[in-house]
C-alpha cells in the first residue's frame, strides 16, 4: 500500500503543478481582459478570475496532498493531515459528479479517491498497509 500511496502522491503533485501553471498562464488572460471597457469584457474577466482562483486553490490542494502523501508513506501510522487533505481534495469532485454525472467527472475523481483510500488504510495501520 505504501508504493501505491507514493505513486498516487506523485500523480497528485503533478496535477497540482499543472493546475498552478494553468492558473499562472490564465492570469495574463485576465490582465488582457481588464483592458477593455465594454461590459462583456468585464464579465469575461470576472469569470476568468474565478477560474484562475479555483485552479490555484485546486492546484495548491493537490500539491499539499502529494507532499503529505509522500510523508505518510514513510510513516508507520500514516498521517491525519493526509487524510484531512484527502477529504478536502475529494469533496469538489464529488459535488461536481453529483451535479453532472459524466465520464470525465468520474475519471477526475478517481485519483483523489484512491489517494484518500490509501491514506485511510495507512492511518488505520491495517494489515494491507505494509
Amino acid at each position: 500500500m505504501k508504493t501505491v500511496l507514493r505513486i498516487i502522491s506523485v500523480l497528485m503533485l503533478l496535477t497540482g503543478i499543472v493546475s498552478l501553471a494553468a492558473g499562472g498562464i490564465n492570469i495574463g488572460v485576465i490582465y488582457e481582459g481588464l483592458g477593455g471597457t465594454a461590459v462583456g469584457s468585464g464579465i469575461a474577466a470576472a469569470l476568468s478570475a474565478a477560474v484562475v482562483v479555483l485552479l490555484i486553490i485546486g492546484g495548491l490542494t493537490d500539491l499539499i496532498c502529494g507532499l503529505l502523501g509522500l510523508r505518510a508513506a514513510k510513516r508507520h501510522g500514516g498521517s491525519t493531515a493526509a487524510v484531512v487533505f484527502g477529504v478536502i481534495a475529494v469533496i469538489p469532485g464529488g459535488v461536481s459528479l453529483a451535479l453532472d454525472f459524466s465520464m470525465q467527472r468520474l475519471l477526475g475523481i478517481i485519483i483523489p479517491a484512491l489517494y484518500l483510500i490509501c491514506c485511510i488504510i495507512m492511518k488505520s495501520g491495517g494489515r494491507d498497509a505494509a
